[in-house]
């Protein structure tokens, strides 16, 4: 509609590439896209938000961030039938949720998701979406914090807070499940989590190399979200 809601799949024909229409045959309440992937032993397809074209192509707004008007849920779909079943809220306050990264192994039904700004106090933040007792659920399990910073320093915006984001943009799981690489806007705040549980992440620090540097670092912390 223009660049505006709602955003969502579509389909390309297998041998020309030419698009075929919308994928979702019933969305729900899901009005913003970003991400999508799925597990197919439970016929499942889950996706993330961000925002609008329109909200996009101007690049980040504050006025859209605190007034929480970024994507901040997950959908979850019936990959069969192209229907929207569960919507899975992070909280308003975790805003842009973006990367999606199942695990690997076809008979495990969780995966992880970043969220870009926590409007409270700058971290970013990544969640588990998980399978229990039939009803997808998701779970704070590692929060990477703001780098403080000298308040004189920084624009209007971040002097209260005195710090900036780390701003996680991408996240990506290793091959037998085990390790989740992050990719923050700070480079210092890259790094590697052991997520070998993954619902409850262990808070040691796992050694990582920053992009750029000569030597590994030990200097990121997961911790485990509430209720942990």
């Amino acid at each position: 509609m223009d660049g505006d809601a709602p955003g969502g799949v579509f389909t390309l024909d297998h041998d020309t590439f030419e698009p075929q229409g919308r994928w979702e045959a019933d969305r729900g309440p899901q009005r913003l896209h970003y991400d999508f992937w799925w597990h197919l032993g439970h016929d499942t397809m889950i996706t993330s938000e961000w925002a609008t074209p329109n909200q996009i192509e101007p690049g980040p707004s504050l006025e859209l961030l605190t007034g929480r008007g970024y994507g901040h849920r997950l959908h979850v779909w019936d990959l069969t039938k192209r229907r929207h079943l569960q919507e899975i809220d992070l909280g308003d306050r975790h805003q842009m949720a973006l990367e999606l990264r199942p695990a690997h192994d076809p008979t495990r039904t969780y995966g992880f998701v970043n969220t870009v700004v926590d409007v409270e106090d700058l971290s970013s933040n990544i969640f588990t979406w998980y399978l229990e007792d039939g009803v997808w659920k998701a779970r704070k399990t590692i929060t990477i914090p703001a780098e403080p910073a000298d308040p004189e320093l920084l624009p209007e915006p971040l002097k209260q807070f005195g710090a900036v984001p780390p701003l996680v943009s991408d996240i990506s799981l290793t091959l037998d499940d085990r390790i989740l690489l992050v990719s923050a806007g700070a480079p210092e705040s890259s790094g590697a989590y052991d997520v070998s549980d993954p619902v409850r992440p262990p808070a040691d620090r796992v050694e990582v190399r920053i992009a750029g540097g000569s030597s590994a670092r030990r200097h990121i912390t997961g911790r485990p979200g509430p209720g942990a």
